[in-house]
């Protein structure tokens, strides 16, 4: 327990310079500077009320059902809203007393709020700044989720108290930066000057980081430091976690497979949608559904209104659904573009984000999408990777809850799957590259030529930037052409808001859904888009796509 203690301890101090923390630095080091030769306290007060604004939300939000079927859109408005309006109020001093006296406030109030705005009193700003970013901030590291959804529910006292040695270790060492940056400006005679452009410029940064927060912004750049992240230490944080439950599984499994061995525990889980933390010992007696996915994945996306079916016919029979989401590409670790597609698809049973795939190893588990299905008694019966087979797969849910085979089965509309020779799943990135041909070789400079494009080949145009996951276009004007066989194509992309991508094909297949009009893509965030939807297949044919500055596209699909 004390070591475990120590390890969460160490684990905070971690986090401080993870890179999902480092767009946040510049407001903790700057609410602490501003004006700091007149309040010494205020680095303490605002660690101090982001640590507590850390620990109060991840409990109301990951251990409490009042607060889990909030949209988190709200609390990111909320956080970021604020942290707008402190800016504001810092760079317009002037601007509240106008404002109040305009809307017609009361002297004695008018006076109260000049005081809580003035020069010699800055507490409640500073707790509003550090408050503010513990929904932000809650979403980072590894270790508080562990305490949350593993130890929290078998052992309050002890998830509370790794929990707080995690929040003691964040507040140590954001003081610690908050102290060592005060101290320095406070050198710099011209910094700690009140109004002047330092302070200015600080306040501008609250405004800019806040509305980053509202947009959605800073999500893009998490992703973007998430799949960088030289020094690995999310990676060394994710290691300090200690490791539970039992790993026993079948080392080589077929689809369909009955089969009978004790489920391995949920593990390393960094966090819960439409759920407080779950552990399969804490469903011992109902049968529990594990459904393996990434939301990008069009496999999956063709097999959910399946277990959206299942789960509103047989849920009041005693099934659980858990769908854990082990992320293929790097902007689906981020838990509000789940978030996101989980609302979109309609998605109601509880969602565990398995970022650093422990659960998919405990399971052994090769598959997107893959389903295990366990019994009342903790024994995984039954599995099935990959689409179909729904029949199968219902008919063995209804024989473990003991429903009665004269009752009829989900009736249900989806998508097929699609056909054997289609192109093959297409990589953009240089780790699993396939089938390119142009010059230079993938990666090998930044300007590229497009080449005359065979089966299943793709090719590239203009300045390209060549990640190990993605391809990223430089500038306006970039362009990517395919030859493909198939009826539908989608592109996993994503880029910054309002960026655009315009679509072009032969032959007489049509545009897809998410093709607006002048037949463009206007992105919406990372995921899949479909660019390409017809009635008959296409042998040959010729996609191209024409992309703005700062698109990046991971991997084509085909139906």
């Amino acid at each position: 327990m004390v070591f475990t203690a120590l390890v969460s301890l160490v684990a905070g101090l971690l986090t401080v310079l993870a890179p999902c923390v480092l767009p946040l630095l510049p407001v903790i080091l700057g609410g602490s500077v501003l004006r700091g030769g007149h309040d010494r306290w205020r680095p303490y007060i605002i660690t101090g009320s982001l640590v507590a604004s850390l620990v109060l939300f991840t409990l109301l939000l990951k251990a409490s059902t009042v607060f889990i079927h909030v949209d988190p859109r709200v609390w990111t408005y909320l956080s970021g809203g604020l942290i707008v309006v402190l800016g504001v109020s810092m760079l317009f001093p002037g601007l509240w007393s106008r404002f109040t006296q305009a809307m017609g406030i009361d002297r004695r109030s008018h006076d109260l709020l000049e005081k809580a705005h003035g020069q010699k009193n800055q507490t409640v700003s500073a707790v509003l700044t550090g408050a503010a970013l513990g929904p932000v901030f809650s979403s980072c590291s590894p270790t508080y989720a562990w305490a949350i959804a593993t130890v929290l529910p078998a052992s309050t006292s002890l998830g509370m108290l790794y929990l707080s040695a995690y929040c003691v270790g964040v507040g140590a060492g954001l003081l610690a930066i908050a102290l060592l940056g005060r101290r320095l400006l406070s050198r710099i005679t011209w910094a700690s000057k009140p109004g002047g452009a330092f302070q200015r410029t600080i306040a501008a940064l609250f405004i800019a980081m806040g509305l980053f927060i509202v947009t959605g912004l800073d999500q893009v750049v998490e992703t973007r430091l998430l799949t960088a992240d030289p020094f690995g230490l999310t990676r060394l944080e994710q290691r300090l976690i200690p490791a539970t439950g039992t790993t026993e599984t079948p080392t080589q499994m077929s689809p369909g497979d009955i089969v009978s061995y004790p489920a391995p525990e949920l593990v390393g889980i960094d966090g819960w949608i439409n759920s407080a933390p779950l552990t399969l010992a804490q469903l011992r007696g109902k049968v529990v559904l594990i459904d393996f996915w990434t939301y990008s994945c069009i496999n999956c996306i063709r097999t959910q209104p399946y277990l959206n079916a299942w789960y509103n016919t047989y849920a009041k029979d005693g099934l659980i659904i858990i769908g854990v989401h082990a992320p293929e590409f790097a902007f689906e670790q981020v838990p509000a573009n789940v978030q996101r597609a989980v609302t979109s698809e309609g998605i109601t049973y509880p969602v565990a984000l398995d970022n650093s795939f422990d659960t998919w190893n405990a399971y052994a588990n090769n598959y997107w999408p893959a389903k295990y299905l366990i019994d009342r008694e903790g024994r995984v019966a039954y599995t099935q990777f990959g689409e179909g087979d729904y029949g199968v797969t219902e008919s063995k849910i209804r024989q473990l809850l003991g429903e009665s085979a004269s009752q009829p089965m989900v009736q249900v509309t989806a998508e097929g799957p699609g056909s054997a020779n289609q192109t093959p799943e297409t990589y953009l990135g240089s780790d699993r590259e396939e089938r390119y041909v142009g010059t230079p070789g993938l990666g090998g400079g930044s300007t590229y030529t497009e080449a005359s494009v065979g089966a299943d080949e793709w090719t590239l145009g203009g300045a390209w930037d060549v990640a190990s996951q993605a391809i990223t276009a430089v500038s306006d004007g970039a362009t990517l052409a395919l030859k493909y066989t198939g009826r539908d194509v989608y592109l996993v992309m994503g880029g910054p808001p309002g960026s655009t991508v315009k679509v072009s094909v032969d032959g007489k297949a049509s545009l897809g859904s998410d093709v607006g009009p002048n037949s463009t893509v206007t992105l919406s965030g990372s995921r899949l888009y479909r660019l390409v939807e017809s009635q008959q297949s296409s042998t040959g044919a010729t996609l191209r796509l024409t992309f703005s500055h700062g698109v990046s596209a991971n991997a084509f699909t085909f139906g």
